[in-house]
């Protein structure tokens, strides 16, 4: 409520002032509202040693809507504020008033940290800023320059070497005295990998790692220390010195001509055969084996006449009159054929072809299975089937041997891609 004047009149007893009954009432008024603010309504705050002792429930608020409208913080040393435009609690103390923190702010309000310029990120830590002098968040160094007490290499560690020079290929191990880390030129014993074992059983003088079927461990050099060695114990070993037949001690006697392997000579005119016994021997010619070309089993040469040449027409050798020229195609994709063989320097695309009268051409088509290969009377025309055999294959060989009446120009095309083709020449 509002302050309760009493209006004691302009003279002493004027009859003008409030009555004693209505100035009591403004005074009872008065102090309950007092009592209610400093106090619990009954008992007001005592004031002991310059300081409020509240009785029960503080009533007192100190509460402003913005920094502004607070009071002097020089005339009003000490006071406490509660500022409701910025939730937040303020002291005056040197003459400024002095912002408080609660467990709701973030640290980024201190005076000395910076969260604004580089917002944290995960894992990160407040490092000190000197330049600045204020905290940042950054990623804590392995070393010392810029926060963290680790080294950042390994010649920076405490109980390290501190220089590599002079231990190129060299070990880390443990010291002798087992309270750093030092340099060796090996790691002490082959006993520290895992499957050798030199402690079951030390190794003596002369001996090797041999394998046992679990570890390494040491057993007798087969070489007995030197000398020559018994072709009976070189299993496995392949050195220069044991592959040298001339270092074995029981070297055996390599025979020199056929008496030194038991067989007797032949007669003339007789081969080497066996004797079904699981020997050798010599007999005559036509008891064991071809006489003539024609008796082998992958020829058939009935009657050869002068000029003929073996010709294998892909399940024997056969006698062919005239001469034989054999091409390979592949493909590119579906645009071209890819010849290679007699004529071609390398593999050519589509090229023209030159044939002779009288001559067999065998074009070997592995272009795949999706590109029949067909001589024709012209492009895009009819098959021309005379000399040829297997034509408009996919696959295999097609065999042309042209005859004398050929016309002077053919064609070869894929049946499934008209592109892929080009001009057959007949020139003599």
């Amino acid at each position: 409520m509002a302050r309760q004047l009493i209006n004691d009149g302009i003279l002493p007893n004027d009859g003008q002032g409030d009555t004693l009954r209505q100035g009591a009432s403004k005074i009872n008024n008065n102090f309950q509202e007092l009592y209610q603010t400093l106090g619990n309504g009954t008992q007001i705050t005592l004031i002991e040693n310059n300081l409020l002792n509240v009785t029960g429930a503080n009533k007192v608020t100190f509460l402003y809507n913005a920094l502004a409208d607070l009071p002097s913080a020089s005339t009003y040393h000490g006071m406490f504020a509660h500022v409701h435009g910025e939730n937040a609690s303020y002291y005056a103390h040197a003459g400024a008033w002095v912002k408080l923190l609660d467990t709701n702010k973030s640290i980024g309000l201190l005076a000395d940290v910076d969260v604004a310029t580089a917002a944290p990120q995960d894992g990160q830590a407040l490092v000190w800023d000197n330049g600045n002098a204020t905290w940042k968040p950054g990623t804590v160094q392995a070393g010392g320059g810029g926060g963290g007490g680790g080294a950042t290499n390994f010649l920076g560690l405490t109980d390290t070497p501190s220089s590599f020079t002079g231990n190129a290929n060299y070990f880390v191990t443990v010291n002798g005295q087992s309270n750093a880390i030092t340099f060796t030129a090996s790691p002490g014993s082959v006993n520290v990998l895992s499957d050798v074992d030199t402690v079951t059983t030390p190794p003596t003088a002369g001996q090797v790692l041999k394998w046992n079927g679990n570890n390494w461990v040491p057993a007798n050099d087969a070489t007995s220390g030197g000398g020559s060695s018994d072709a009976d114990t070189l299993d496995g070993l392949d050195s220069t010195y044991f592959l040298n037949y001339n270092n074995l001690s029981n070297k055996p006697t390599i025979p020199t001509e056929l008496q030194d392997l038991g067989i007797v000579d032949g007669s003339a005119d007789q081969v080497l055969t066996t004797d079904g016994a699981g020997g050798f021997t010599f007999a005559d010619a036509a008891s064991g084996g071809a006489t003539t070309l024609g008796a082998l089993t992958d020829v058939t040469v009935a009657s050869p006449s002068q000029g003929d040449v073996l010709y294998y027409n892909g399940t024997g050798w056969v006698a062919q009159n005239g001469p034989v020229i054999r091409w390979t195609m592949t493909a590119n994709a579906s645009s071209d054929y890819v010849f290679s063989g007699p004529g071609f320097v390398s593999a050519t695309n589509d090229p023209t072809l030159y044939l002779s009268r009288g001559h067999t051409y065998i074009f070997v088509n592995n272009s795949g299975g999706s590109h029949p290969f067909e001589i024709r009377t012209g492009f895009n025309g009819s098959a021309y089937s005379s000399g040829v055999s297997n034509n408009g294959a996919n696959s295999g060989a097609i065999t042309f041997t042209v005859p004398m009446n050929a016309p002077s120009t053919l064609y070869y095309q894929c049946t499934s891609h008209q592109n892929m083709g080009n001009t057959i020449n007949i020139v003599a």
